[in-house]
């Protein structure tokens, strides 16, 4: 009886068919020295894993941080709602009348990081006090 005897083994193969789609990993079946090998889905994943992971963090320890232009230089403060017909100049006059209204218009444009010097009825603004 003759027995058929490959002359090689699909364990022992160790380059991949290029006719091989793509994608698919290649492996050295046997080989002492076998890493871990990604397909194109499999970098895919893991990249978007790492990303999320990355923005997660990022959100979590970041949010701890606070916004330095946000806070005051320890002055006290009151919160004044902009009425029909008002702006930062009568704001300032009302707030505090024997200044000179410009400084203060500057500071309330800065305690509220208002990059216009127009407001709106109904805004809330942070005004400093007068001491």
């Amino acid at each position: 009886m003759n027995a058929y005897t490959p002359t090689t083994s699909a364990r022992t193969t160790s380059a991949r068919s290029y006719d091989a789609p793509l994608g698919t990993p290649h492996f050295v079946h046997g080989s002492p020295n076998t890493a871990v090998v990604l397909t194109t889905r499999g970098r895919i994943v893991l990249g978007l894993t790492l990303t999320f992971l990355a923005l997660f963090v990022w959100v979590v320890l970041g949010s701890g941080t606070a916004d330095a232009s946000a806070q005051t230089d320890g002055a006290a403060t009151a919160v004044v709602v902009v009425q029909p017909g008002e702006n930062l100049w009568s704001i300032a006059q009302s707030v505090d009348p024997g200044s000179d209204p410009r400084d203060l218009v500057l500071r309330i444009r800065e305690l509220n990081d208002l990059g216009a010097a127009h407001v709106f009825p109904g805004q809330s603004l942070i005004v400093p006090l007068s001491s």
